[in-house]
């Protein structure tokens, strides 16, 4: 029997027709729209930047040379809390696929029934038994199947994996950004220190005018006014370590909540000072259409395009005809026993074609939303282009101009210093006044800081450089739940699904732009 019902053939016409007619698809196919890009960066001498289409930006910030800073970004990879959440979007996203691929299969519902009855003449219109009776059944349901005739399920299923594969970009976005907030972070920290270390010397220099000027004054030689005059500039020094120490202490915790760790300890660990850590040599960059490729934000922009243009497809499903498919299949006995008699069988199975031929524009209203949403996403697309390559750019400039105001420093603290180390003989000499000395001692200050913050802005100038160019993610493999999300036919829905590691140090092969 069961033979019998697998072979008649009519009543699986609907089944074999559906399979024919499988591999159409009604909506757009993706293709990219024509990118607006400058055809090369301008790159001023000063940056020392080199145009190189195999720049490779891999660990950009070991070229700081500082094991501290390694140290930081790899503990940050491991334990920051906005990093972790992208990977379980990815993880979420993944499921979304998920539930979309299962729509390509029938569900089967497996059961069993018991009643206990009683029919009459006026409820069946028949002889019914004068008894009533026991009625056992078990079986197999399959619950309305959608047959995928014009790939609405398959639009589904392209949108669903453009997402997962825009929460992947989400994710490579995310370590960027988190190793450049840490590097420049770092460097800020650096950079503090230095002006802190410069006001403590400074106040040690103005201790010793003081010390000389009241030396003076007991002796007659210097007027009250000098003394006070010298007293108030030690004071306003004096005044200005502490504020340097609470931003340093300010930009520790900054760091510690990037790191996923308690604020505090970061300031004992970066207690002592260090040299501003500053690249020497020219930074090799990629050319604009490189952005296609390399910036996560573009990448998931695009992705977000494709699965809008997808979403078409599912809208216009709805012009054409749906078919389904319903069935059963069971035991049916009026005692226990015949539930193992083959005999006892019952079925059902058979189509389901409906066609929604009218709906008062309701499909054309949901095609065209869809189009405006599609169109929409096209042009953020454009616009995170134009953004990227406009970041790229404005970093190349400010690491120009930081590195001049380096050279600008360099070339005249030297002769600065000097000259205030001779005005202070005068001074203890008595050829000149302590007014003079003071507005000296200010100006070599005022250089000596602008000398350390044009190296700090330098290196962190350097920093937004690369991270303009959305380079490095290539080393890291992203979290395990987004490992297939980039196969041609779809993540594997059958395998099993991983955990998410808190820490990615393998390296994946580059997906491209489109997987």
């Amino acid at each position: 029997m069961l033979r019998h019902l697998w072979s008649a053939p009519e009543r699986w016409l609907a089944i074999l027709v559906a399979g024919v007619v499988a591999g159409c698809m009604v909506g757009p196919d993706y293709t990219r729209p024509e990118p607006l890009l400058p055809q090369a960066f301008k790159t001023p001498e000063p940056a020392q930047v080199r145009v190189d289409a195999d720049a490779d930006l891999n660990d950009w910030w070991k070229r700081f040379n500082d094991s501290k800073l390694d140290e930081l970004i790899e503990r940050a990879q491991r334990g920051n809390i906005t990093l972790m959440q992208a990977g379980v979007s990815i993880a979420q996203y993944r499921s979304g696929y998920g539930i979309s691929y299962s729509q390509l299969f029938p569900s089967l519902d497996l059961g069993s029934n018991y009643n206990y009855s009683l029919f009459n003449t006026a409820q069946v219109g028949a002889d019914t038994p004068s008894a009533p009776f026991n009625q056992w059944g078990y079986g197999v349901r399959i619950a309305s199947w959608e047959i995928d005739l014009f790939g609405k399920i398959r639009r589904g299923m392209e949108a669903s994996q453009a997402r997962l594969q825009a929460s992947v970009e989400g994710w490579r976005l995310a370590i960027v950004s988190l190793r450049a907030e840490v590097a420049t972070s770092y460097l800020t920290i650096r950079t503090l220190q230095a002006q802190r270390d410069l006001a403590v010397r400074n106040v040690d220099l103005l201790q010793q005018i003081y010390d000389a000027t009241k030396a003076k004054y007991k002796a007659g030689t210097a007027s009250q006014i000098d003394l006070s005059e010298s007293a108030a500039q030690l004071a306003t020094s004096k005044a200005t370590v502490p504020k340097l120490e609470a931003a340093i202490k300010t930009q520790c915790n900054g760091l510690s909540v990037l790191l996923g760790e308690a604020p505090g300890p970061m300031q004992d660990e970066l207690a002592a000072s260090a040299p501003i850590p500053l690249i020497e040599g020219e930074t090799a960059i990629g050319i604009p259409s490189d952005l296609l490729r390399r910036r996560a934000d573009v990448l998931q922009a695009e992705r977000l395009l494709m699965a809008a243009t997808a979403e078409i497809g599912v809208a216009e499903a709805g012009y054409y005809p749906d078919l389904r498919l319903n069935g059963t299949f069971g035991i049916a006995a009026t005692d226990f026993s015949g539930l193992g008699d083959i005999m006892n069988q019952t079925y059902t199975v058979g189509p389901t074609l409906t066609w929604n031929f009218f709906n008062g524009g309701l499909v054309t209203s949901q095609v065209q939303l869809k189009r405006a949403v599609a169109l929409g996403s096209a042009l953020q697309w454009r616009q995170a282009l134009l953004n990227a390559a406009g970041e790229v750019q404005s970093a190349i400039d400010n690491y120009a101009g930081a590195r001049l105001q380096v050279k600008a420093y360099t070339d005249t603290l030297s002769d600065m210093k000097n000259v205030y180390d001779l005005a202070l003989s005068r001074y203890k000499a008595g050829t000149i006044n302590i007014t003079q000395l003071l507005q000296l001692a200010q100006y070599v200050l005022e250089a000596e800081n602008g000398y350390a913050q044009a190296r700090g802005l330098t290196s962190q100038n350097l920093v937004g450089l690369y991270r303009s160019l959305g380079g490095g993610w290539e080393s890291v493999q992203v979290p395990a739940a987004g490992d297939d999300a980039f196969e041609k036919d779809g993540p594997d829905m059958w395998k099993k699904q991983p955990k998410l590691p808190s820490e990615n140090p393998a390296a994946p092969a580059d997906q491209g732009v489109n997987g």
